[in-house]
């Protein structure tokens, strides 16, 4: 996306992402990914805004795009009980609202310090998905509000440091690149965590180096891998 972004010119930028978006989402929707969906599209118009579009044109694919999710929430079933359960927990604990009432427990009875690493009880058998999706619930318990506040303050540390390896680089193609890398890791916590919290619908994606599993983290070591060899471009200040 940074290298299309990159060598278009000005008029064809539109167009050539627009499409380019398109398949992407379709292909997405195809495998019922909602999660990652929203993540990828996230990012790629972060970067669209960054690449020095004009702002109308942002505010047209955003709009487009929340009637295009609304659709895609209407279409399916299983969506829609999500979003029915993600306004109304309280009315199916034992059903719907199961996994975001025991995330909330588990945030809830970590209070300010935590239980201690190790000792949360509801990983064991309480909190679905609690090695993976739902692992910051079971952080949260064990770390408390404290271990919480630092956790998301990295996070942003890490968002904030590639916006500037992004402003100090003087090749568009690398900056777009490291404010897309930094981009899809704050996107992508801030829906896991949001998630857990309750403050946006289960998704089912991982938290950034943390949850369980080998693809994602793969993925997430070669991206810092490549924010680090772009960062050896940046003119120092």
């Amino acid at each position: 996306l940074a290298s299309i972004l990159n060598s278009e010119k000005q008029r064809n930028k539109f167009t050539t992402f627009a499409i380019l978006l398109i398949l992407v989402c379709a292909s997405l929707f195809l495998q019922k990914d909602m999660g990652t969906l929203i993540v990828l599209f996230s990012t790629m118009m972060i970067m669209f805004f960054c690449s020095k579009t004009p702002l109308k044109q942002t505010l047209l694919i955003g709009a487009s795009a929340v009637l295009g999710f609304i659709g895609l929430i209407i279409a399916e079933p299983y969506r829609l009980q999500r979003v029915t359960s993600f306004l109304h927990p309280e009315t199916d604990t034992l059903g719907t609202g199961y996994h975001i009432n025991q995330a909330l427990i588990s945030v809830g009875s970590g209070g300010i310090t935590g239980s201690g690493l190790g000792l949360s009880v509801q990983k064991f058998g309480f909190v679905p998905q609690s090695i993976s999706d739902s692992i910051f619930a079971i952080f949260a318990e064990e770390t408390g509000f404290i271990g919480c506040t630092v956790l998301i303050a990295l996070f942003l540390a890490f968002f904030v440091a590639s916006l500037s390896v992004g402003k100090r680089l003087n090749d568009e193609y690398l900056r777009l690149m490291a404010i897309g890398i930094g981009s899809w890791f704050i996107v992508q916590t801030m829906v896991n965590v949001g998630a857990m919290i309750g403050v946006v619908p289960l998704t089912g994606i991982p938290l950034p180096f943390i949850s369980y599993g080998g693809s994602h983290l793969m993925m997430e070591l070669v991206a810092c891998g490549l924010l680090l060899n772009i960062s050896k471009y940046a003119r120092k200040q």
